[in-house]
């Protein structure tokens, strides 16, 4: 999988799973309820560190929440698997992962106790997942084995969740804010056009329903710029004539386009003004006026001012 792709979904991703409503939904529905009794969700806090070093950067990337299971701190770490391919090694990657946190966590703080960290595995690919996700499923009669060998193996075991795979009645125990950009994982690497737009544009439709517009339009942008990124050719024709199909259901989604125009127009009309300040200063600083007269005639800043004499020099 080249770095484009990787990036295009790695940027989806944690904008999504660090919105801590949509994390949260994704927790309460992914983990088993007896494991749930002992997580107070309330003190759910999303962490800036990252445990990926740049050895499994190629393999997946993070998003970490701090929380409290039997009042102490854990850390649920969201993964997103970025291979394409069945791989093995997934397993080993992932204990590495676990046991080089817990070894940061050790020379960062101090501590002589160790975190619980649980991986929740994200995978969205078209290839069936079909590996074990327990070390101990893979060891040659490991469950026959005397008390004193399965002492001594460690159990190295991760959730996966193949979004891919996910049915419609799989969406169903999500909050619709969630299921709709589950919805945007799981179409990803689809072919058909109007399906995607179709589903796009209903889940659009029926969230404006229950969510303030500032949240439709939020959400809504990052499920279109997404739907763009891995579907290069696709237009604004392309989405109109999806509304008019479904009798605009889809119109919330006009608003969207008409928005980022906007948005494109006035980012456009500030560059072009950047850009003319840009070469006002260069000819001031070509006729020999010092930088603080150069910045109060142009509006730039003394810094921005000085990297344009060092570029000329």
């Amino acid at each position: 999988m080249t770095h484009e792709i990787v990036n295009k979904h790695d940027i989806t991703f944690k904008e999504v799973f660090s919105q801590k409503r949509i994390a949260k939904d994704f927790i309460i529905n992914s983990i088993p309820k007896s494991a749930l009794d002992v997580v107070d969700l309330d003190t759910l806090e999303l962490v800036k560190d990252t445990f990926v070093n740049k050895d499994l950067k190629e393999s997946f990337s993070d998003l970490i929440y701090k929380v409290k299971i039997k009042d102490e701190d854990a850390y649920i770490c969201f993964l997103l698997e970025h291979k394409s391919y069945k791989d093995k090694m997934t397993v080993f990657q992932i204990q590495r992962y676990i046991l080089e946190s817990w070894m940061m966590i050790v020379q960062k703080e101090n501590k002589d106790k160790l975190p619980i960290i649980v991986p929740l595995v994200i995978y969205h690919g078209k290839e069936k997942w079909n590996l074990d996700t327990d070390l101990r499923d893979m060891i040659y009669g490991f469950y026959d084995l005397p008390d004193y060998f399965k002492e001594r193996i460690p159990v190295f075991k991760y959730d996966f969740l193949n979004i891919g795979e996910y049915e419609e009645e799989d969406f169903d125990r999500f909050k619709l804010l969630t299921a709709m950009m589950l919805r945007a994982f799981k179409y990803a690497f689809e072919k058909d056009i109007d399906l995607v737009l179709r589903t796009f544009l209903l889940d659009l439709h029926e969230l404006a329903k229950h969510e303030p517009i500032s949240t439709v339009e939020y959400y809504g942008q990052i499920y279109l710029k997404y739907i763009e990124l891995n579907n290069k050719n696709i237009t604004e024709e392309d989405i109109k004539r999806q509304v008019d199909k479904l009798d605009g259901k889809g119109a919330v989604s006009m608003g969207l386009l008409e928005r980022r125009e906007q948005i494109g127009i006035e980012k456009g009309r500030i560059e072009g003004e950047k850009r003319a300040r840009i070469k006002i200063a260069k000819n001031l600083l070509r006729a020999g006026a010092e930088v603080p007269l150069v910045a109060k005639s142009t509006g730039l800043s003394m810094s921005e001012v000085e990297d344009i004499q060092n570029k000329l020099k």
